[in-house]
């Protein structure tokens, strides 16, 4: 890997109580290794909107993912399931663990991705944490929070998107987004519906010219279902199908399977 370490920002993200000791036993763990570690995700977005019962933990490490999460495990006497082609591992928390109320701990190596064509998997190689944030898909997903001992809860926030949750706006990190991950598209409407939130006119437009492309055909039919099945799961399932509607009535190309869905 290589570039700058990125910067820590002054805000303190507010971890819920129960959480933070797991945290810290990262950090220090990840520490002794010689390895930067941080929360990253959903989790860091959530606790910033003041959710405290998100059952699952992000971590990336500027360093060996599948090492620290064997230390973890071992730590905590989780089950590990172990990915090595990708640099990632999951940790099952059990029954009788002090942090039981956690389901699921995903620990991977930062990484970026190249796309070789639209919605193809991407080539996954090892990266920096900067790298790890902008292979995502909005920026109120890619943010991350220290969890070394000095720092435990700093916010890492290189795409403005603490701004972004605050003013209720979804921005996508680049033009291509969507070309290259189709499957953004169905997220965006999950996120759009269940924290309340508007595209940015930059995205909104990137939005349409990839609906226009035809985009989500390009989707094989397990991701597809993957991504409905989600919606289905949200707290408005109905509006995440209006959403889709919305948007696929709003592409001339799309509007049979807008008439299917209704």
């Amino acid at each position: 890997m290589s570039g700058p370490r990125i910067r820590l920002g002054r805000t303190q993200v507010p971890v819920p109580a129960a959480v933070r000791p797991l945290l810290q036993r990262v950090g220090h763990l990840a520490e002794g290794q010689g390895m930067p570690a941080y929360a990253v995700g959903g989790c860091v977005r959530d606790w910033l909107l003041g959710w405290d019962q998100t059952p699952d933990v992000d971590v990336v490490v500027e360093g060996d993912g599948i090492r620290l999460a064997h230390l973890l495990a071992q730590a905590l006497g989780a089950t590990l399931s172990v990915h090595e082609q990708f640099g990632t591992a999951t940790l099952n928390v059990q029954d009788g663990s002090d942090v039981v109320h956690l389901q699921r701990i995903d620990v991977a190596s930062c990484r970026r991705e190249t796309y070789a064509k639209p919605a193809a998997y991407p080539r996954v190689t090892p990266g920096t944490l900067q790298d790890d944030l902008f292979r995502r898909d909005f920026t109120i997903n890619a943010m991350a929070m220290a969890v070394s001992p000095v720092a435990c809860g700093r916010l890492v926030d290189p795409f403005g998107g603490a701004a972004d949750l605050r003013r209720r706006r979804l921005r996508a990190l680049h033009a291509r987004s969507f070309l290259d991950d189709p499957s953004r598209l169905l997220r965006g409407i999950r996120f759009l519906t269940r924290f309340g939130l508007r595209w940015t006119p930059h995205t909104r437009r990137w939005v349409r010219q990839a609906m226009a492309a035809g985009a989500l055909g390009w989707l094989n039919t397990g991701r597809l279902r993957k991504e409905l099945d989600r919606m289905g799961q949200e707290p408005d399932p109905r509006a995440c199908v209006e959403a889709l509607i919305a948007l696929l009535v709003d592409s001339p190309s799309n509007r049979s399977a807008a008439n299917q869905l209704r």
